[in-house]
């Protein structure tokens, strides 16, 4: 196989290469055809991809409940202030400590979603490297059999065409000899040798 291949990072982005595992075409060329290191690399990149898209959902969940928990202290605030409500302002210290955990968690999100992409498309890119080694590893040995198999193929084809015309001589053969028993010896006399010889 090739060895250090050497492709550089913004390849990726500038020819904007797919994320290979989710490439249809890659799939079919490559997935059974992977080696050991491309089907690692293929399960990291589908756990990263797994874990950035759970990362995307958990932070939009924390909007979700932060938005929550801004109105209900709005809400608190106002019965606070009122004094109308003498739970409210347990209440929205515990919102409040609520508010700081969803920032905390989100804050930590975030930034599992700033660096995964890099941690993806270095992945992405070893499994390129990868790929590429073994399309060009295949490219040869499949270019070195090519010479065999188109003389393979014009000895295949120079046999049918002698096996062809060989056909078409026996056919010949069998209709000018059956067509001259019949002429010499009659349609009644062929028929009855018909019968006794085929």
């Amino acid at each position: 196989m090739i060895k250090d291949i050497t492709l550089e990072e913004h390849i990726i982005r500038r020819k904007r290469i797919p994320i290979l595992i989710e490439s249809k075409e890659w799939r079919n060329l490559f997935e059974e055809n992977s080696t050991k290191q491309m089907r690692k690399i293929s399960k990291e990149l589908e756990a990263m991809i797994s874990e950035e898209k759970s990362a995307a959902q958990l932070l939009r969940n924390c909007q979700r409940q932060k938005k929550i928990f801004m109105e209900r202290i709005l809400r608190l605030s106002d019965e606070v202030n009122s004094g109308d409500n003498p739970v409210a302002l347990e209440q929205l210290e515990a919102t409040k400590r609520g508010i700081i955990d969803i920032n905390q968690q989100m804050e930590e999100l975030q930034f599992k979603l700033d660096t995964l992409p890099k941690e993806i498309d270095r992945l992405n890119l070893e499994l390129l490297k990868e790929t590429v080694g073994i399309a060009y590893e295949d490219i040869r040995i499949s270019g070195q059999k090519l010479p065999k198999l188109t003389e393979e193929i014009l000895q295949l084809r120079q046999s049918l065409t002698e096996k062809w015309e060989e056909k078409i001589q026996t056919e010949t053969r069998v209709q000018e000899l059956y067509s001259y028993l019949h002429n010499t010896l009659g349609h009644e006399e062929t028929d009855k040798l018909d019968k006794q010889f085929l």
